[in-house]
């Protein structure tokens, strides 16, 4: 039994640029976006490849769905490479725009020594690769053999040949005409499902993805990553090094960031962040300072909340409820914002307090807090009130001193006379 869309819409997302981690994320997204319609999917791609692993999870997401996936390559002067044909032969209708071009699927390696990518011949990496586009391709109907050659000897095709040799299934101008030109075409997916498309003068709605899969995209660009692993750090070793303990989170937080282009599970990376946000919210609550560990706590806790995966509304958690957790989430990063800067507050007016002109302190006791010599500066406590003192003789530690002169904030001591 062929099922018809009900709904005459069509979900339409761009893939631009490299195929890092997030893209993924962006792919599962619209797939989910678009059965909530239960409307197709046009995947507008113009990239020039990326990494495999995320490359086989959008192949996943487009054979498991429960709607049909198009892939068009557009507009005019774009291209698919690599991994971009990849998915391309993934989805149940390969299109093509005038002026484009597909193929060259050979999988190369990067060599930081020369900074130059270089081909990968190894026949354990090669024919699996080989397996999978000349299973799409067998699966959809087109043509094995130039499959094969896109990896094999980095065949590429402009969209004549492509059509020609049964590659894709349509040359359109623009999405309009594809949409008019597949109208009514019955597509048999992968789940077993039969649909016939409706998308004659459709409603398109076009996906621009989660925050989560913007920011792990950015993130994931090789030279962002490296970046952010350089900077973070530096960050940590200059924090500990140099006794600037309050920017060591920061780094941390920095380095882990980076960890998302390494694949590691945005999830995973959400919950450390969470973590060391928390530890240093704790931290500057508890230790007031200058507000970095705060700022920076609220900062990491906030990056991760935007990790975290969106909740699709035509799951089990219903709109009013999704709506709930998310003002839930707002209120709770907007209290302990308000909590920080009261704190932040509170310190500023403590350090923001007049300080003791001369003559209150000149003859006022204390008692040393560091071990000070002769014409070397050190700390004293004053009433509970931490000063830099210059010792005019040699004071150890505990020793009652007595204020004889001020110059600026450092206050000149002796020993104080034992009565």
């Amino acid at each position: 039994m062929t099922l018809q869309a009900t709904k005459n819409h069509v979900v339409v997302v761009k893939i631009e640029g490299g195929i890092y981690y997030g893209v993924d994320y962006l792919v599962e997204e619209a797939i989910a976006e678009a059965e909530r319609f239960d409307a197709p999917l046009v995947i507008v791609l113009d990239t020039p490849g990326g990494l495999l692993d995320v490359t086989e999870k959008i192949i996943k997401s487009i054979r498991t769905s429960n709607i049909p996936v198009i892939g068009y390559v557009y507009p005019v002067g774009a291209s698919a490479w690599s991994a971009g044909t990849l998915i391309l032969m993934a989805t149940h209708i390969a299109a093509m725009s005038p002026g484009t071009l597909i193929g060259a699927a050979q999988p190369v390696i990067y060599d930081p020594t020369s900074g130059l990518y270089k081909p990968i011949n190894e026949s354990k990496i090669i024919n699996p690769i080989v397996g999978i586009i000349a299973e799409l391709a067998q699966d959809r109907g087109r043509n094995v053999t130039a499959a094969k050659k896109f990896v094999l000897e980095n065949l590429y095709l402009d969209e004549d040949k492509a059509l020609k040799y049964n590659v894709i299934e349509v040359v359109a101008k623009s999405i309009d005409d594809l949409l008019e030109k597949i109208n009514r075409w019955e597509v048999r997916l992968d789940t077993g499902r039969e649909y016939r498309l409706n998308t004659e003068n459709a409603v398109v709605i076009e996906y621009n993805g989660s925050l989560r899969a913007h920011i792990t995209r950015v993130i994931s660009d090789p030279i962002v990553n490296s970046l952010l692993a350089t900077i973070g750090i530096l960050i940590v070793m200059f924090g500990i090094l140099g006794g600037h303990y309050p920017a060591v989170p920061l780094g941390l937080g920095l380095v882990i960031l980076s960890l998302l282009g390494s694949g590691f599970s945005a999830n995973m990376i959400s919950l450390l962040l969470i973590l060391i946000g928390g530890i240093a919210l704790g931290i500057e609550l508890f230790t007031p300072g200058f507000g970095i560990l705060g700022f920076t706590g609220i900062t990491l806790i906030a990056i991760s909340i935007a990790l975290l995966p969106v909740l699709n509304p035509s799951s089990l958690i219903s709109p009013s409820y999704q709506a709930m957790l998310f003002w839930i989430g707002i209120s709770i990063g907007a209290g302990l914002g308000g909590f920080t800067g009261f704190v932040l507050y509170k310190v500023i007016a403590v350090r923001k307090k007049p300080p003791h002109i001369k003559g209150s302190l000149v003859g006022s006791l204390g008692k040393a807090v560091d071990d000070i010599e002769s014409g070397k500066t050190g700390f004293i406590l004053i009433n509970g009130e931490y000063w830099r003192a210059l010792a005019l003789e040699d004071v150890k530690r505990g020793d009652k001193v007595v204020v004889v002169d001020k110059e600026g904030p450092i206050v000149k001591i002796r020993k104080a006379k034992e009565e």
